[in-house]
Parts: C-alpha cells; structure tokens; sequence
C-alpha cells in the first residue's frame, strides 16, 4: 500500500503537466483571447434575456453576485455598488487562481479585478476589467503584475502565437478559464446559458496610449474639455505644483499619491481617489458629500489649471494587499478608502 501511495505521488506532478503541455497549444487561449479596449485587458459579454425586465434581471444578477462574491480568509470579494434604478452592480474581487496543485506543492496567484453588471429590460451586459496579480505572496513579498503587463498576446505567447510562453501563459490560461467560468454562471442564472454573446464596449481609458497633447496656461478661464483632452502627465503636474479635493465650499490639499486616474464604469467615465482614513477631514468631506471636485495646480500657481467635477458613486475599503498591489509605495500600516465617482465636467485653463 505505501508504494502504491508513493507512486501515486510521483505520478500527481506528471499528470498537472501533461494538462498543462496540452492547454499551451489550444487555441482558446491563442491570439485574440484576451482583449483590449483603449489599452486595458476588458473581457465583456453581452446577454439577450427575452421577455425579462430590468428589475428582474437585476435581482437575479444581483443574487448571484451577492452568494458569488463574499470575504473568505485573507481575501475580500464583495459587492461594492448596487443601483436599482439603473440596474448598474459593482463587484470588487479577490480570489486565487490556482496554477497546479499536488500533494507535495501548490502554485497559485491572487487575482483582483472588477466585475460591473448592467442590467437593462431584455438584456444585460457584463464586464471583467482592472486585473491584477500578486504572485508568490509567502516569498520576500512576491511579485505583482497587471494583466496589462502580463497576460496580452505579446507577453504571453510565443512570438509565432502558436502556444503559450513558459511562465506568463498559466496565468493567461486560467484567467481565460476564470471569464468563462464567470460568463458561464451567469447565464445560467438568467436562464441563457447557451445563447450566443457579443462583446460590449466597455472599457478603461488607458493614460499611457492617449495621444492628445495639451499646453496649459493659468492665465486663461477655466474652460469645459472633453476627458480626452485632458494632459495624461496629471501625476507630473501634481508633483510640480498640488492637488486639493474641494466638496461643500471647503478645498483641501491631499497627496499626489492619492490620484488614482481615469476609467470606465458601466459606460460612464470613472476618476479614482485612494484617501489615508488617518486624514479624518479629507474622508469625512468625501463622507458627506454627494459631489467633489479634484483639482490640480501647476507650479506657483494660486487658480487650478486642470478641474475634475465628480459625482461619487461608491466607496470602499482597501485591504493592505489590495493597497500595495495598487500603489507599491503606499504605506501598509495606515487603512486607505478608495472613492469611485462619475466625471461629470473636465475643465482647463
């Protein structure tokens, strides 16, 4: 018995890598699997529900979703947003992909990303976006990766994109696996599991790609922009000059490192603040205000050269892992609240 044990043992390993060698040449997972939407890996679906109103489908999403995604252990999954008027759900997600395991190891990453539902009288839409990873936690602190930077048809496939590369193809592969997983399940709870999708457009302003160049001048009015004509240098500016939040006729100055940047939220453009709990004024002026606005300054300068007008939509609590996998150098021993809220105006001298 204990040498068939053993054997049994030495057999686990071999068998996780003959599926492995397998799923490296399936073209589920080849080029064009992953896809981007203005530079951001986006995995979007789109589901026909016949005869179904919003509020329907909205409750049923938005059970799902609640029995889904709940906080287990060190890993915090939950429902950051709900709306049924507009029928709009937020998801914030954490949980492990796991890569191989085996009586005698396992391999597997956290994964983080936003999980948004839109539900509408006949339809609903959902999108998987903001992916990350933290990748060997137990080891000198692991390594963190954005799906931008790992899982795309560059990184992880070889350079004829037959296969997947060596490293950076297990965790393209199963986070493929992890969308379909999701999609799948959905449309099982509404019903339309097998009817066939289309993608939806969904997706994350990408600062980086943007090409829009833009002169600022102090000495101008501030005047209305569109968001894509808004310098993708903010970072920069702040540095040089400040950034103040300013809600309810008071204006305060919070740190560079609190800009979060652009994104896209049921269609909608998002701005993202992260707020230290310890700066108890900033955060009770966020708590109590429905409206802000995010301004930069540029260097000697008294009037904001860059304003962002907000309507908050949700708030929510980062864990320390989710903090360092955002901000490497954020400080892990303070409690960080980030605020999600709808640009309503972009403004600049």
């Amino acid at each position: 018995m204990k040498k068939l044990i053993f054997l049994l043992l030495l057999c686990m390993p071999l068998i996780g890598m003959a599926k492995e060698d397998n799923d490296k040449t399936n073209p589920k997972y080849l080029k064009g699997a992953v896809t981007l939407t203005d530079g951001k890996v986006t995995f979007s679906k789109h589901f026909n529900v016949p005869n179904a109103s919003q509020n329907d489908i909205y409750n049923r999403m938005l059970t799902w979703a609640e029995s889904r995604f709940q906080p287990e252990g060190k890993l915090h999954s939950f429902v950051a947003y709900k709306n049924p008027e507009t029928g709009e759900i937020a998801v914030s997600a954490e949980e492990y992909l796991v890569f191989s395991s085996t009586a005698l190891s396992l391999d597997r990453t956290r994964i983080y990303y936003l999980l948004t539902i839109e539900a509408k009288d006949g339809k609903c839409d959902m999108t998987m976006n903001r992916i990350r990873y933290w990748y060997d936690e137990a080891r000198d602190g692991g390594e963190r990766y954005t799906a931008e930077e790992w899982i795309t048809d560059d990184m992880a496939l070889n350079k004829k994109q037959t296969k997947l590369a060596p490293i950076c193809g297990k965790f393209r592969r199963e986070t493929i696996n992890l969308k379909d997983e999701l999609f799948e399940a959905a449309g099982n709870e509404l019903g339309v599991g097998g009817l066939a999708a289309e993608k939806a457009t969904i997706g994350v302003i990408d600062p980086t790609t943007a090409t829009t160049t833009v002169t600022l001048n102090s000495s101008n009015e501030l005047k209305e922009v569109k968001i894509t004509q808004i310098p993708t240098n903010l970072t920069e500016i702040a540095k040089q000059g400040k950034i103040t939040l300013k809600a309810n006729g008071e204006e305060l100055n919070i740190q560079v490192d609190n800009w979060g940047g652009f994104g896209k939220m049921f269609n909608k453009d998002i701005a993202y603040i992260l707020l230290d709990q310890s700066r108890i004024a900033a955060s009770a002026l966020m708590e109590q205000s429905e409206t802000y606005s995010i301004q930069f300054y540029t260097a000697n300068n008294t009037q904001p050269s860059i304003v962002i007008e907000c309507k908050k939509m949700m708030s929510q609590k980062m864990s320390t892992d989710e903090v360092k996998a955002l901000n490497q150098t954020a400080d892990t021993t303070k409690t960080y609240i980030m605020y999600t809220g709808e640009v309503t105006k972009t403004s600049m001298r």
